[in-house]
């Protein structure tokens, strides 16, 4: 088994010391290991289950005529079968492609038919989108209309898997951008060990004795199932099935972390901060968490206090993306962490800041995030798209899309997304940096800023602002609000445009839909 605490116990030694294997596979070290896989809905399953149930899935989609790098495609929410159904794609060679169940089906037939998907499993909620596909559906349970059922493929005690090579197509995600339809992120099967080093990290060099992890972000996802899922499995510990419908109840997720004694969890940061609301809540739990993971927004160094002094636990930013995730890396265990940056490289990764050509930039200096390859998490392409795929890999680099910068000691701070920089009256702002300072009012509970066209400045800055219990919109507020901001950081610095309201935008992994409010403001510019 692959463990990054053979190379020592401190982050410079096992950066030193790090060699990636050889050997390594996900399959047979799940396959070998014993005891609790999952917990769902308090019931317990072993990893005896998941290995013959997959293993009765492998032999099932060889039957159908399933072929090694073909698609199969799943959209379940966080389950058993999910579990299965992955597993046993893999080890029938096939391509397994994750789907959100939040998927209508304009973003269905999309998916399935550029991937040329052969199969779906699927729950009864989705089966009438997914049969105007055409496409033949698995689901949990006999439902109507259903091409098969799980509880008819039954279980396996043999498998026909004998293990792959590292570069073998194994899993296919759907990204969107700001331009055009979704991108297939193709990785190969080493993508599970590149997330490995980061996963130990991020929980305080786990895993422990006892350990139990849990996120309510969708498996569907590269931050629930990679950043999560996969690596807790390929480490035999337990993972507590989050199986929700709707927005997320905190107020649920923490007395199911508490039930079950949970030590690692994955949060994005407005989970956390919607946590920070029910302090009085979290007080009186007897939680059993040593660490949080956390990321796909930035993480304020209040959070990371507030997690410490209330939660007792350390959350640890990493950073990534699908197309290579997971490698920046925290962990006060074993590095000093600075509180404004998300971290080091990762043990095994090779991050640095470039410019449009790939070539590296020294220190302090803004340019765009970007990870040396060959790296084992990295996409082997862009799916069926030859032109995107040397878009984004430039000059050996391959480019994130995100703006930061290095410090001397390494450590990269994100500045935003390079879509996001806003450009006025000749100034080079950061929607994060101005977010940090509005953040920081004592009336504010969430910020998001974006830039809008002037016809006299370029861009303007416009700020949308959910507030706290006991404070009302008002225009002196506002004005309150932007000299806090040009004293605190520039006098050209400040939002223009302030816009309260009762709730920010949010992405199915809980990322601010900053396109969203963009296009709301633009709207009722217009209209005005």
């Amino acid at each position: 088994m692959f463990d990054i605490r053979v190379f020592g116990n401190t982050y410079e030694e096992i950066k030193k010391n790090f060699i990636w294997p050889n050997d390594f596979d996900f399959v047979k070290q799940v396959n070998q290991n014993e005891g609790v896989a999952l917990i769902f809905e308090g019931k317990q399953f072993t990893y005896q289950e998941l290995r013959e149930r997959s293993n009765a899935i492998e032999k099932f989609l060889k039957e159908i005529g399933v072929k090694g790098g073909d698609v199969v495609a799943g959209m379940l929410p966080q389950s058993p079968e999910l579990v299965y159904s992955l597993l046993g794609t893999y080890k029938a060679s096939a391509i397994f492609l994750s789907m959100s169940t939040l998927f209508g089906i304009d973003s269905i037939a999309y998916r399935v038919t550029h991937s040329n998907a052969k199969i779906i499993f699927a729950d009864e909620d989705s089966l009438k989108e997914i049969k105007e596909t055409g496409l033949k559906v698995i689901t949990v349970s006999n439902g109507e209309g259903a091409d098969y059922d799980f509880t008819s493929i039954g279980r396996e005690t043999k498998s026909e898997y004998h293990g792959s090579k590292l570069d073998q197509p194994t899993h296919l995600f759907y990204t969107s951008g700001t331009t055009g339809q979704p991108k297939g992120v193709l990785l190969p099967r080493s993508w599970i060990l590149g997330h490995l080093p980061a996963w130990q990290i991020a929980f305080d060099l786990a895993p422990r004795k006892g350990d139990v992890f849990i996120t309510p972000s969708e498996w569907a996802w590269i931050g629930g199932l990679g950043d999560l899922l996969l690596p807790s499995l390929y480490y035999g510990t337990i993972v507590v099935v989050y199986s929700r419908k709707g927005r997320l109840n905190v107020n649920d997720l923490i007395d199911t972390m508490e039930e079950n004694r949970v030590s690692g969890a994955f949060l994005v940061p407005t989970a956390i901060r919607i946590m920070k609301q029910l302090e009085s809540e979290v007080r009186k739990r007897n939680l059993k968490i040593r660490a949080i993971m956390s990321g796909g927004e930035k993480v304020d160094p209040e959070l990371i206090s507030w997690v410490k002094n209330i939660m007792n636990a350390d959350l640890n930013h990493i950073y990534g993306q699908t197309e290579v995730n997971l490698v920046i890396c925290n962990s006060p265990v074993i590095m000093k962490v600075k509180p404004d940056f998300t971290g080091p490289e990762c043990p095994g990764h090779r991050v640095s800041i470039v410019d449009g050509k790939g070539n590296e930039l020294p220190p302090n200096q803004v340019g765009e995030i970007a990870v040396k390859t060959p790296d084992p998490s990295a996409l082997l392409e862009y799916y069926r798209n030859e032109k995107a795929t040397k878009e984004k890999i430039v000059n050996g680099w391959i480019l994130t899309g995100d703006m930061g910068f290095m410090d001397e000691e390494g450590y990269i701070k994100f500045v935003g997304r390079k879509d996001d920089i806003i450009k006025s009256s000749a100034y080079r702002l950061s929607p994060l940096e101005i977010e940090e300072v509005i953040a920081k009012h004592p009336a504010v509970n969430q910020v998001a800023i974006v830039g809008i066209e002037d016809p006299l400045r370029g861009t303007i800055i416009a700020a949308f602002i959910v507030l706290k219990e006991g404070y009302e919109p008002n225009q002196r507020l506002e004005d309150d609000i932007k000299n806090f901001v040009k004293q605190r950081l520039a006098v050209y610095a400040y939002p223009r445009i302030i816009k309260f309201v009762k709730e920010l935008p949010t992405t199915i992994t809980g990322k601010i839909r900053r396109t969203d409010l963009r296009e709301q403001l633009k709207k009722e510019i217009q209209k005005s």
